[in-house]
């Protein structure tokens, strides 16, 4: 089963992963920085078995914008 993606990025970020929804990004999350963006791509990568491409990785500022990365890659994740 895979690990749901508000769990893997609520640990990274060490926020509760039930405060996280698809509005959650760096934009309004205190606790996303660049270098916590960073540990997301190598989180993701971890716990999917993915590779994310640099030009992905800039794109993946918000719950919504990594769901549909892992869509693109093959996965579904319970939104």
């Amino acid at each position: 089963m895979t690990e749901p993606l508000e769990d893997v990025v609520g640990s990274v970020l060490g926020v509760p992963p039930q405060s996280l929804s698809d509005d959650s990004s760096s934009e309004n999350v205190r606790e996303w920085d660049s270098l916590r963006q960073l540990s997301i791509l190598l989180a993701l990568e971890n716990a999917y078995g993915i590779t994310i491409t640099t030009d992905q990785a800039l794109d993946m500022n918000s719950i919504s914008a990594i769901r549909a990365l892992l869509t693109e890659h093959g996965l579904e994740l319970p939104s």
